[in-house]
C-alpha cells in the first residue's frame, strides 16, 4: 500500500555557520518550536540513463525520521511536488515491485540501481501561528552526498540548506504568500532560494547521465525548430494523459487520440527531418498503432453520449426506455473494452521505444539538412506526398459501394485517419507554409469523414443490438428510429465527402 500527498516547500541556501533569520511576524508565524537534531540516511535510485532525473522524478529509500520508507516525488514546479510513500522494506538492495510499477513509464521499463547516497543531520523548527497551530515546518539540513557510479569523486559533496514546507492541506496560494514573506527574512541574513532545489540534483553533479545531456534547439525560422517545439508539447501531453489512464483516473480519450495522431503526423509526414535509422521508423509505426487504438476508444466514448438519443424530440419520444438502456449499456461496455485496450498498449515495448525516440528528438535534436530549410520549402515536399495519398484513400472511401459494410467502414476509417493526420502535419508549420486553400480543404475533408465514420460505426452497433433484441423476442422499432438518424447523417456525409474529394 502507498499514500500520496501534495508537498509545497521552498529550499534556501544558507552559508555554513550562519544563524537562521528571525521568522516571527512573517506570513502569520507568531511562535517557533525547535526540535532535537536527528539523522536521515537515503539512497536514491535511477536507471543507467538517469531517466527518472530527466523526468523530474526522484525515488529513494530513506531511514530515520517519522516517514522512513520508499518515496517517489514528482515535481510539478520548483516548490510543488507530489510525494508518494511506500512502506520501508528490509532488503535495502531491491526496489519493491509496487515502486517499480508506479514508475513504469518514467523509467521507460528499465531497471533501477543506486546512484547517490545522501545522509542528513536535520534540525526541525515548527512554525506556529498565534493559536499554536502549525503553519509550516523548517528543516535545517547539513548534507553529505556520495555518488555511487564508477566515476564518482573520492570526496563526497557537502552543503547546508534550509527547507520550509507548508503543512499538508494548505491552500497553494497561501503557501506561496508565506514563502514570499520568508524570502525577505532569509535575504536579510545573506540567504536566498536555492539555485538547485533538489538534493539529488546536487548530489549527482558531474555524473555521466545520458538523459541529462542535451543539444541546442534548432535555429529559429527553420522547419526543424517548429517540429521540435511541437514534439515537446505532444510528449508532455501524452505523458500526462497516459498517467491518468494507468491510474484509472477519468481521462479525455479524444485528446489522447488527437495527441497520438499528432505524434504520428510529425514522425511520419516529416520522416526526412530525422536521421536514418530503425529507431525512428519503429517509433513512427508505434505512433500509428497508438493513434489507431486510441481513436477506437475515442469513437466508443463519443457513441456513449450520442447513440442512445435521436436527433429530434418527436423521434426521441418513439424510443422506449428498454431500448435506450440496452444501447447505453452496450456502448459503455464497448468504451470500457476499448479503454482497456489502450491501457494494455501502454505496457508494450513499442510504446516505450516511442517514448525513447521522443526523448531524443526533444532533448537532443539532430535535424537533417532537409529540416533546417525554410518551412515553405519543407511544406512543398510534404504536400507532394500527403495530397495524393489523401486523395487516393478518400476516393476509395467514397467510390463504388464495396462488397460489404465492413469494407465500407474500413475504407472510410483509413481515409479518415489519413486526412486527420495530414491536417495535423500541416498544422505544425501552419498555413503560412502550406497554401491556405489546401490547408482548409484538407480540414473540411477531415471533418466530413469524422461524421461519416461515427455514423457507420453507430449503424453497426445498432444493428448488432437490434439482432440481439429480436432473438430475445423484444421489439426493434426503437433501434430502427435511432438507425434512421444515422443513415441520414451517413448519406449526407457521403455527399459532402465526394464534394470535399473534388476540392482536395
Amino acid at each position: 500500500m502507498s499514500d500520496t500527498h501534495l508537498e509545497i516547500e521552498r529550499t534556501y541556501d544558507l552559508p555554513d555557520g550562519a544563524a537562521l533569520p528571525d521568522l516571527v511576524g512573517a506570513g502569520g508565524i507568531m511562535q517557533t518550536d525547535v526540535q532535537e537534531p536527528f539523522e536521515l540516511d537515503a539512497t536514491y535510485w535511477d536507471t543507467q540513463r538517469y531517466d527518472l532525473v530527466a523526468a523530474h522524478v526522484t525515488v529513494r529509500r530513506r531511514t530515520g525520521g517519522h516517514d522512513a520508507g520508499w518515496h517517489i516525488k514528482r515535481a510539478e514546479s520548483d516548490t510543488v511536488r507530489h510525494e508518494q510513500h511506500f512502506p520501508l522494506t528490509e532488503d535495502p538492495d531491491t526496489v519493491p515491485v509496487d515502486v517499480l510499477a508506479a514508475l513504469f513509464t518514467e523509467r521507460r521499463g528499465r531497471g533501477l540501481h543506486p546512484v547517490v547516497r545522501i545522509t542528513t543531520t536535520r534540525t526541525v523548527t515548527r512554525l506556529l501561528d498565534e493559536d499554536g497551530d502549525q503553519v509550516a515546518e523548517l528543516a535545517d539540513d547539513q548534507v553529505v552526498a556520495e555518488r555511487l557510479d564508477d566515476d564518482a569523486p573520492a570526496d563526497p559533496n557537502t552543503w547546508r540548506e534550509v527547507e520550509v514546507e507548508a503543512v499538508e492541506g494548505v491552500d497553494p496560494q497561501i503557501a506561496h504568500e508565506l514563502f514570499a514573506a520568508l524570502d525577505g527574512r532569509f535575504a536579510a541574513v545573506g540567504a536566498g532560494p536555492a539555485a538547485v532545489a533538489s538534493k539529488l540534483a546536487r548530489g549527482l553533479a558531474g555524473a555521466p547521465a545520458p538523459r541529462l545531456q542535451t543539444e541546442e534547439k534548432p535555429h529559429k525560422g527553420t522547419a526543424a525548430r517548429a517540429l521540435t517545439k511541437r514534439l515537446r508539447k505532444l510528449r508532455g501531453t501524452l505523458l500526462r494523459l497516459e498517467a491518468g489512464l494507468r491510474s484509472g483516473a477519468p481521462t479525455d480519450l479524444a485528446e489522447t487520440a488527437e495527441t497520438a495522431l499528432g505524434i504520428a503526423a510529425v514522425l511520419g509526414s516529416y520522416r526526412p527531418a530525422f536521421a536514418d535509422g530503425d529507431e525512428i521508423d519503429r517509433a513512427a509505426a508505434a505512433a500509428d498503432v497508438l493513434a489507431a487504438v486510441t481513436a477506437r476508444a475515442a469513437l466508443a466514448e463519443y457513441l456513449v453520449d450520442r447513440l442512445p438519443h435521436a436527433s429530434s424530440p418527436a423521434q426521441e419520444a418513439l424510443v422506449d426506455s428498454i431500448t435506450r438502456e440496452r444501447v447505453l449499456a452496450a456502448t459503455r461496455q464497448r468504451r470500457d473494452d476499448a479503454t482497456r485496450e489502450v491501457v494494455l498498449s501502454l505496457h508494450e515495448e513499442s510504446f516505450l521505444e516511442l517514448l525513447d525516440a521522443l526523448d531524443d528528438a526533444v532533448e537532443r535534436p539532430r535535424p537533417t539538412a532537409w529540416a533546417l530549410r525554410d518551412p515553405k520549402r519543407v511544406a512543398q515536399d510534404v504536400s507532394a506526398i500527403e495530397k495524393p495519398r489523401v486523395r487516393d484513400l478518400v476516393r476509395v472511401a467514397v467510390g463504388d459501394d464495396p462488397a460489404d459494410e465492413a469494407g465500407d467502414r474500413e475504407a472510410t476509417q483509413r481515409a479518415w485517419h489519413a486526412t486527420l493526420r495530414a491536417r495535423m502535419a500541416m498544422d505544425v508549420l501552419g498555413d503560412d507554409a502550406f497554401p491556405h486553400a489546401l490547408w482548409k480543404r484538407i480540414g473540411t475533408a477531415a471533418d466530413v469523414l469524422t461524421e461519416r465514420v461515427r455514423s457507420l460505426h453507430a449503424l453497426e452497433q445498432l444493428r448488432v443490438q437490434a439482432g440481439i433484441a429480436e432473438r430475445a423476442g423484444e421489439g426493434t422499432f426503437g433501434y430502427g428510429v435511432l438507425a434512421g438518424d444515422r443513415v441520414r447523417v451517413a448519406e449526407e456525409s457521403y455527399d459532402e465527402a465526394v464534394h470535399a474529394l473534388n476540392r482536395v
